[in-house]
């Protein structure tokens, strides 16, 4: 991983102790995890918690909230719910600004510059909190900045490959000579375009592939490439460089095949989830998020896999964090919460509905999260992919890039014919315009 956990000596120390994204023995169960290092408030206290999601998961966000008010019944915790992150993102803009609130990774450069978060490092180590041997490294890495840990991660899901068990048979891959297909031994380029070839046949398609940053920066870094010329202050993508428009052509002869992926108007008429749904896709590229909409679908027999290697493992992680507002008159009731809810018992309860990838190891290796009888049947692809897995760019304009190239990247993925020799120094010159000199990003 490129990026260092910046957080204070001592988080820093207990990072270098014994941070680690997974591992088949159970961690240490953190202590004091629903200790409060406040005392109990004269009169009663409300913190505003804002949370988004699917009705389920802001259902586990209401259990979160009056489970901690039942063990500090001083304390109720308003839930306060959005349906995505874009417009929980708006709430922090209105007045009564959540004292704890739920923001998506990429959020986090735009919070820090304009310091609208509380650190959280301190707070929490006074109260017991174990950085090093209870949580994901990935996710610490990703929510420090500025020689400190900004806010909390709570959800670190990879993206991997979800394939219709009936459609797709791993172990039938592997050609005579080579190690068998497993999500322990993983899967070659090659090998995934011929379970894209195998599967697709009549109105059935083998694979969808997202044309957007996120599903082709970790394909392209697996072949040894990259597509930004750094990912803690990028000012440029890197599309046009020899390696990364080889790694980019390989990904294009099988994402442009109408025999093979479902064309941009196929998309329009049934988009990739509801054709995964229907049995009509056999893989698209996701994270733990789709898995109970997935669970939902009568007759849908699915499972996981890790992403194909072009060269060596390689993936990119969605993650979200709770973060203290900076304004909160609540600080040591927030603090309080906070640990609560990143502990194991608070990322249990989020855990059960089965849409995350708890940052917090003891829940990670809980039956809250891996639930033994459910689908996927391979659950421990997620917490394997992490020790592979990168957080998108560190850049306040990231999002602002993707909404700008994305027209240049369907036509990419979608257009009869295109230029790469012109499109893709099309795509790095648009970057330099947004990303600029560095200066958005704070200093590591």
């Amino acid at each position: 991983m490129r990026r260092a956990l910046v957080g204070t000596a001592a988080a820093l120390a207990l990072c270098a102790a014994g941070c680690t994204s997974g591992g088949a023995q159970t961690p240490p169960t953190a202590t004091a995890a629903s200790s409060s290092a406040s005392s109990q408030p004269a009169s009663p206290v409300t913190l505003r918690f804002s949370v988004f999601g699917d009705p389920q998961t802001v259902a586990a966000y209401r259990q979160l909230a009056s489970d901690y008010t039942d063990l500090h019944p001083a304390v109720m915790v308003k839930v306060l719910s959005s349906p995505d992150a874009a417009a929980a993102a708006r709430r922090l803009d209105r007045p009564g600004t959540p004292d704890v609130f739920l923001v998506d990774h990429a959020q986090m450069p735009d919070l820090v510059a304009e310091k609208r978060v509380q650190p959280v490092d301190e707070l929490l180590e006074r109260r017991g909190v174990l950085f090093g041997d209870n949580f994901q490294r990935l996710g610490l890495e990703a929510f420090s900045a500025s020689s400190a840990l900004q806010c909390m991660p709570h959800d670190v899901s990879p993206v991997v490959v979800f394939y219709n068990t009936r459609l797709v048979h791993p172990r039938t891959l592997a050609a005579p000579g080579e190690d068998p297909v497993t999500t322990e031994n993983g899967w070659t380029w090659e090998q995934f375009a011929t379970a894209a070839r195998r599967t697709s046949h009549g109105t059935v398609k083998g694979v969808y592939l997202p044309p957007d940053l996120e599903s082709l920066l970790p394909l392209v870094r697996s072949a040894g490439a990259d597509l930004v010329d750094d990912d803690r202050t990028p000012q440029s993508l890197t599309t046009s460089d020899k390696s990364a428009r080889a790694a980019l052509q390989q990904v294009l002869a099988l994402a442009r095949d109408p025999q093979l992926s479902p064309t941009r108007r196929q998309l329009a008429k049934q988009d990739a989830l509801a054709r995964f749904e229907h049995g009509r896709l056999a893989m698209m590229l996701g994270t733990r998020r789709l898995v109970p909409t997935l669970r939902e679908t009568p007759g849908l027999s699915f499972d996981v896999f890790p992403l194909p290697v072009l060269g060596t493992p390689r993936t990119v992680a969605q993650m979200t964090g709770y973060c203290i507002s900076a304004t909160t008159p609540h600080l040591q009731h927030a603090a309080d919460f906070l640990t609560y809810a990143t502990g194991p018992e608070g990322e249990k309860t989020t855990a059960e509905v089965g849409g995350i990838v708890p940052a917090n190891l003891p829940a990670l290796h809980s039956d809250a999260f891996t639930q033994p009888g459910s689908q996927p049947s391979h659950v421990g692809v997620f917490s394997e992919a992490l020790r592979r897995a990168d957080a998108p760019p560190f850049s306040a304009a990231w999002p602002t890039l993707e909404s700008q190239v994305q027209p240049m990247l369907d036509k990419m993925f979608y257009e009869p014919k295109v230029d790469l020799d012109r499109l893709l120094p099309r795509l790095d010159r648009r970057s330099r315009a947004t990303l600029g000199p560095p200066g958005g990003s704070p200093p590591a």
